[in-house]
């Protein structure tokens, strides 16, 4: 007669090795959770710290105005002194760059909330319409810079038909 083992009755020394590995797979599990949880953590912490650099590095406000014969610029520059401020111009654009500097603080302080930024800054406008570069003016007063450049008037000629 053949001997047959049934393969639904397991030896007890099988039975304690599935325990055995069933611990370390359990414990495997909770180590893997463990380290998910905390880069999951990170994770969070992390755009948090990068949404609220990027809230708090907000661009330079700035006004367009167009009137008839000119065109004009206001940015507001809090903290700079207009020494701090280059502005390159073009006929149909303006680039305003500046820096705005770290303030130190003493080594027995810290920073409970920070949020004015520092660093560079440049913003390029777009001319609604060509300027005169050379007749172009600017004045820097309460932290508002002002630009004031003169169209570029389109000249034009009325031919007379004989």
């Amino acid at each position: 007669m053949e001997n047959k083992v049934n393969p639904n009755l397991k030896s007890n020394k099988m039975k304690e090795e599935e325990l055995k590995v069933g611990n370390t797979d359990n414990s495997s599990d909770n180590s893997l959770n463990d380290i998910i949880s905390t880069i999951k953590d990170k994770q969070e912490e992390f755009t948090q710290m990068l949404s609220d650099y990027t809230s708090s590095n907000k661009k330079t406000l700035i006004d367009v105005i167009e009137t008839d014969d000119s065109v004009i610029i206001k940015a507001d520059l809090p903290r700079l002194k207009k020494e701090d401020v280059e502005i390159a111009i073009s006929e149909d654009t303006v680039d305003i760059c500046a820096e705005f500097k770290e303030e130190k603080i003493n080594e027995n302080m810290e920073y409970l909330q920070r949020e004015r930024s520092y660093g560079k800054i440049r913003r390029s406008v777009k001319l609604p319409s060509k300027v005169l570069i050379k007749e172009a003016e600017g004045t820097f007063k309460d932290s508002v810079l002002t630009i004031k450049l003169p169209k570029l008037l389109k000249k034009t000629l009325k031919l007379k038909i004989d």
